[in-house]
């Protein structure tokens, strides 16, 4: 079975000017405190739209003039860690604070470390953006603290290749399954990291890697319900260290984290298919190697956002389930898991 990525879409189309700000204000507010310019046109309309490949937020959106504010005390309060990349492909992008009266053209880059303070303001805009826990591209970056309100120019040549393969993101999105998102998760980390060090990283970007992680990848989907499914057993299989197999895996979360998530997708597959209802949980649990009923509980409520008896419930009632977390289908409440 085929399952879509998350998917959220958020269009204040049809709502009053006041209740139209309210939902924009309330949705960006996960990540900004934002103002209308002064002067703007009173009637407010804003869209995004959203995908979740793995732990990485990708999204188009469009919204009238505005500033963006990340202050010290939002920063200690909301503790988010990721790197956002915005191509502004209409209107401008820049700082507010006087030290750069650099502005963004149709094309470039904009980079937001959300960990740093932040005053910035757009012109009406439309952009693609991509947001990273800082986790997972920090490690391919030669500094990562010192990419913050950057202005990347849309000529040079690794920034022009990413913003094709973000568009590319977007347009196919709508089709692709979870294994897809897998398979481009790494190499789009990788561009990323590459655009922003201005060359292209051996370590992070060699094709062979790819494949090897594509090789091990289907390894893991075939091997999934075996408990002896591990991380030696896995180096020894493709005649790599440990520590090789844990660095392949950095980009996916890790290693056991990515074998668990899979596993406990499989789980989610086996509680809404009615073929398996004669299943009970703990049967299905232990079928992917859950031995210990309290533990599968806990992972499955953290990772799905409902527990096991409440996806099997809806599923019985022909409830509409999201292909992951329930509560979690607005592009904003995806921001907070992706630690």
């Amino acid at each position: 079975m085929i399952v879509g990525l998350p998917h959220s879409t958020l269009d204040t189309r049809g709502l009053s000017d006041a209740a139209a700000l309210s939902a924009w204000q309330e949705s960006i507010g996960v990540l900004f405190d934002t103002r209308l310019n002064s002067g703007v046109d009173p009637s407010f309309r804003a869209q995004v739209d959203g995908f979740l490949l793995g732990d990485v937020a990708l999204g188009q959106c469009s919204a009238p003039a505005q500033w963006f504010d990340r202050s010290r005390r939002r920063i200690e309060r909301d503790n988010l860690d990721h790197i956002m990349l915005q191509f502004y492909v209409e209107g401008s992008c820049g700082q507010r604070d006087g030290s750069s009266d650099e502005l963004t053209r149709p094309g470039d880059l904009w980079v937001t470390d959300l960990t740093q303070l932040l005053a910035s303001g757009t012109t009406a805009f439309s952009n693609l953006n991509i947001i990273l826990p800082r986790r997972i591209i920090a490690p391919l970056l030669s500094q990562p603290q010192s990419h913050h309100m950057r202005v990347l120019p849309g000529q040079d040549p690794l920034v022009k290749l990413l913003r094709s393969h973000m568009q590319a993101l977007i347009t196919t999105a709508p089709e692709m399954g979870e294994d897809d998102a897998v398979s481009v998760l790494s190499p789009t980390i990788a561009l990323a990291a590459a655009a922003l060090n201005g060359a292209v990283d051996e370590a992070a970007a060699a094709p062979v890697a790819s494949a090897i992680i594509g090789s091990i990848r289907r390894h893991i989907e075939r091997h999934l319900a075996n408990p002896a499914l591990s991380a030696s057993a896995v180096a020894q299989q493709f005649g790599m260290s440990e520590r090789k197999l844990y660095y392949l895996f950095e980009p996916l979360g890790g290693f056991a984290t990515y074998v668990q998530d899979r596993r406990l997708k499989r789980c989610y597959d086996a509680l809404i298919d009615p073929d398996l209802h004669r299943l009970s949980i703990a049967e299905i649990a232990e079928s992917m190697g859950f031995l210990h009923p309290k533990s599968f509980s806990r992972a499955f409520s953290r990772k799905i956002g409902m527990t096991a008896r409440e996806v099997r419930a809806a599923a019985g009632q022909r409830d509409t389930l999201p292909p992951g977390r329930k509560n979690s289908d607005q592009w904003w409440t995806w921001i907070h898991h992706m630690r």
